[in-house]
């Protein structure tokens, strides 16, 4: 059942978290509170007096996100030793990279003073959230839903879209959301770059895999695109989870080969790629495509669209079964050719070499029939 739409009316730009105060068996008394300007800085200060001098002030900060081991960072505190001190951190995020709207850092703090007291706070909590916009939500089956242009029907369509593509890839893959995912909806990819700090000037939607956070910029004019890119990062987050292990990430065809699979049929301008490199025969190998893709775009696009294919392919010719299996091979850490072994009987060179075979050699075609013509090469029709 959809929760209802609760709307976030957010006053300030900044958001404070603040303490009550805490004492010490030892005598030092501390109030802290952390102040966000997004997406540039995270500000923790304190304020901590004794009936002596308070010599060391250490902030302690751990990030909630998926990983194998909790990790808490320590930041010494620069201050004037005094009796009544007040100090503080700042976490500049041009230096670390940034963080998504909306994820929770934990934080506290430990004091000393002269006379050998310590004071340890107890653990507080800040969201870093992105309050240049009054937000929107909508919620279900471990789905949440942020978004500031539109009405309730815009969120409902994006909420929609996202569960209609979890089932997809359950029923293609056996794949599942095991965590957690919340989107924010931007009004523009203007708006989406603004959030980040080191941004590319292409970018239209990131999935933030460590954090369950997927931010994409979505007018309320443009919802077919926008819902295509809910399902491709949707799909990104939830392999992120299935084969989440400390040892091996999956070859880049498989992860965006699924991702392309499950927003629906191949577009025009990939299926058209493809058709011109079956036609010249100049496929790149499924060696290739297991790392990063070009930045030209014309490879770009060949590439994804081959990934699409192999992992098409895989599907129906293997099944659901088999690539659920495959992705938990991976989760166990299995390399790419001992993943592909262990499932299918095939390593990666096989693995191009079985799938080449089943593409259709033609002669050249004209740019309007290319889309028919891989179509056909990947089985989805009858010429």
């Amino acid at each position: 059942m959809i929760k209802k739409i609760l709307t976030v009316v957010m006053v300030l730009c900044l958001a404070v978290l603040a303490a009550a105060p805490v004492r010490a068996q030892g005598g030092i008394t501390a109030e802290s509170k952390a102040t966000v300007q997004f997406p540039t800085s995270l500000a923790f200060q304190i304020s901590a007096r004794s009936s002596v001098t308070i010599t060391d002030i250490r902030l302690h900060y751990a990030v909630d996100e998926l990983g194998f081991a909790d990790v808490t960072a320590e930041a010494f505190v620069t201050f004037t030793p005094s009796a009544n001190v007040t100090a503080g951190w700042t976490w500049q995020m041009v230096q670390s990279g940034g963080l998504p709207p909306g994820t929770v850092v934990n934080y506290w703090w430990t004091v000393k003073d002269s006379a050998g007291g310590t004071l340890t706070t107890p653990k507080q909590q800040v969201a870093f959230d992105d309050a240049r916009f009054t937000w929107q939500k909508i919620a279900a089956d471990k789905l949440t839903v942020y978004w500031y242009e539109g009405n309730e029907s815009f969120g409902r369509e994006i909420l929609t879209t996202a569960q209609d593509a979890v089932a997809r890839l359950s029923s293609d893959t056996g794949a599942y959301l095991k965590e957690p995912v919340r989107f924010y909806i931007y009004a523009s990819s203007t708006d989406l770059r603004g959030s980040m700090i080191f941004p590319q000037e292409w970018t239209g939607g990131v999935s933030f895999t460590r954090y369950g956070c997927i931010a994409i910029g979505i007018s309320t004019a443009n919802l077919e695109w926008g819902k295509r890119a809910v399902a491709h990062e949707l799909t990104h987050m939830v392999t992120h989870q299935m084969t989440l292990n400390p040892y091996n990430d999956i070859p880049v065809w498989l992860e965006e080969g699924l991702a392309m699979v499950n927003e629906g049929p191949i577009q025009s301008q990939f299926s058209s790629a493809l058709a011109r490199a079956i036609s010249d025969k100049k496929l790149l190998s499924v060696q290739t495509l297991a790392s990063p893709f070009s930045a030209y775009a014309d490879v770009s696009y060949l590439s994804y669209a081959e990934s699409y294919s192999v992992v098409d392919y895989l599907i129906r010719k293997y099944g659901k079964d088999a690539m659920l299996q495959l992705l938990e091979a991976f989760r166990q850490g299995s390399t790419y050719d001992g993943a592909l072994k262990k499932v299918y009987g095939l390593d990666t060179k096989s693995l191009n070499a079985e799938w080449q075979k089943t593409l259709v050699s033609a002669p050249k075609v004209s740019q309007k029939a290319m889309p028919r013509l891989v179509a056909l090469a990947m089985g989805r029709l009858a010429w």
